[in-house]
């Protein structure tokens, strides 16, 4: 089943966010686009636009986890450190793509940003 959302809405969902910016693609994470908030990554989609990394408190995330495993993988640095989720964008719907861009910029944006 192909993505549901491709690189073109995602960057509009993710760019209409506060201070967000687009970095260059890190092709060592296989990421073809990489999104920042105040210079710290929360998303990135990765080759082939099927999936993308976003970065979540790991509580939330076992939350998403409990819910429906099925278009989710845990992202973890050195099998120590939680980073977050992989997400099959063609097992979600364009709604649920959006609420986690949302909630992957909301734990990596500054409090400062947060309020406004």
């Amino acid at each position: 089943m192909p993505p549901v959302i491709g690189l073109t809405e995602i960057r509009a969902i993710a760019m209409a966010l506060p201070q967000v910016e687009e970095g260059p693609p890190v092709r060592a994470a296989r990421r073809i686009a990489a999104f920042k908030v105040a210079g710290k990554s929360f998303l990135g989609l990765e080759l082939g636009g099927k999936t993308m990394t976003t970065s979540l408190p790991e509580k939330e995330a076992k939350a998403l986890l409990a819910k429906n495993p099925k278009p989710y993988e845990e992202i973890w640095r050195n099998r120590k450190i939680f980073m977050g989720l992989r997400v099959d964008l063609a097992a979600i719907s364009v709604d649920q793509v959006r609420e986690l861009i949302e909630m992957s910029w909301r734990h990596s944006a500054p409090a400062r940003l947060k309020t406004k």
